[in-house]
């Protein structure tokens, strides 16, 4: 997690000393456009490609940096690059070629309450595991530290699980999108997990918790109550990624692609001066391996630069379905709906062409999202990725399910939908007013 009283500030007081630039150009085509050599990013979030103490080097997302005068370090713990293992999560500050600071940055960390063929359970969290086998010291009973990625389906992927020689803490920590929030209880949730915020310390205001952001939490946990009582609340911020490199897989894009999400976590702004090496900007698909160089603006964190793996670097995604619909905006009560049926928006939420939630009402707008599937903690529901103005013209696309010649609250008088009735489409229709003539498959 990250401590602001230990972690943050001595990275910031190195950053300070160690200034790092970066920049690109491309069309804004997307097409490859051959990147002019750049600096090693100030800060590096990535996960150990490899690690080796006889030569006193660093391996992570594809960029080896020497590691001869590392400190390394998790919370108020100084460790040694001994605790460094393949798999891990971890967060870089640079200087030229030099990794002068790393800090672990791990997922979860808790005690280990099951473990299966492939799976195991922290913090009432169960993670499968890219790992073949565990390491003979890792029990049930065990404090360990996860390294994992949230997948497009909310399941958890771990890369690393272990437990560090010289880490003295043994409390939890757990990260996600917050849901349920309750500020009278004050209380939320990550995934199943219920995150109680009464005596918790916030890096931000309390205030500013919402729906749908990504938190780090770090306390005790109840594993009768699978409630975590929050010592520090850390809300994630565009800012924790400014002047950064990340690397993950693409877990969804918009149609233009110039908008979309790492992990199920970071959003991603594509932008005319965005450079790309080793693809365009049409190979931004879900399951693709990128690194990408960051920057924060007005709008959002933005991409400088995005690196591809190669055609081997796409990693499977479970299946999500993704949604579009045009339609008349209401709001009423903070409950968002076009024709009669309601789209989620929360913190996640990217609202394009001037559009806030504020003035969304009776716009006429285009929505692209997902079909999230109920949980035990939240029901089934359509969660809205971004949202931006439309001219509402006779021609008229949409994705989604059909079901009684009708879709998202349109109907065909000549029966053009009845035909994928029971089916998900994505059609191109005519439209008058909230009938559908000859719908075709788009």
């Amino acid at each position: 997690m990250k401590n602001t009283s230990v972690k943050n500030v001595v990275l910031a007081s190195i950053l300070a000393t160690f200034v790092v630039g970066c920049g690109g150009g491309s069309d804004s085509n997307g097409d490859t456009t051959p990147p002019i050599p750049t600096p090693t990013p100030a800060k590096i979030f990535g996960t150990v490609d490899s690690i080796s103490p006889t030569n006193q080097t660093i391996t992570v997302n594809g960029r080896t940096l020497a590691t001869a005068s590392t400190m390394v370090s998790y919370q108020q713990d100084t460790l040694t690059t001994d605790a460094i293992s393949k798999g891990m999560q971890v967060e870089i500050l640079t200087a030229n070629n030099n990794a002068k600071a790393i800090a672990l940055n791990p997922a979860f960390t808790g005690i280990v309450s099951a473990i299966g063929k492939d799976t195991i359970t922290v913090n009432g969290v169960q993670f499968t595991s890219a790992q073949p086998q565990l390491r003979n010291d890792i029990a049930i009973g065990t404090w360990v530290m996860i390294s994992a990625k949230l997948q497009s389906d909310g399941s958890w992927l771990a890369s690393s699980v272990t437990s560090p020689a010289g880490v003295t803490t043994q409390d939890s920590e757990i990260e996600g999108r917050v849901s349920q929030l309750n500020e009278v209880a004050h209380q939320f949730n990550i995934g199943k997990v219920i995150v109680n915020y009464t005596n918790a310390e916030f890096d931000l205001l309390a205030n500013q918790l919402a729906n749908g952001q990504w938190v780090e939490v770090e306390g005790r946990y109840d594993s009768q109550n699978l409630t975590l009582f929050a010592e520090e609340v850390d809300i994630e911020n565009e800012m924790d990624f400014n002047d950064a490199e990340i690397e993950g897989v693409v877990t969804w894009v918009n149609a233009e692609q110039n908008n979309f999400e790492i992990d199920s976590r970071t959003r991603i702004l594509v932008t005319p001066t965005t450079q790309f090496e080793d693809g365009k900007r049409v190979d931004l698909k879900n399951g693709r391996v990128i690194s990408v160089d960051l920057i924060s603006k007005g709008m959002g964190l933005e991409a400088t630069e995005i690196e591809f793996e190669d055609a081997t670097g796409t990693i499977p995604q479970p299946f999500v379905r993704e949604l579009s619909v045009e339609g008349l905006a209401q709001v009423t009560n903070d409950v968002f709906t076009i024709n009669g049926i309601e789209f989620t928006l929360d913190a996640g939420t990217y609202y394009d062409d001037g559009l806030t939630a504020a003035t969304l009402n009776n716009a006429w707008v285009d929505v692209e999202g997902i079909e999230v599937k109920a949980t035990t903690v939240t029901p089934a529901h359509w969660l809205v990725k971004e949202i931006e103005r439309e001219f509402e013209q006779s021609n008229i696309s949409l994705e989604g399910p059909v079901s009684n010649n009708s879709l998202w609250g349109y109907t065909s008088s000549d029966n053009t939908l009845a035909k994928f009735n029971g089916k998900w489409v994505e059609v191109e229709c005519t439209r008058n007013g909230d009938d559908l003539l000859n719908c075709r498959l788009d």
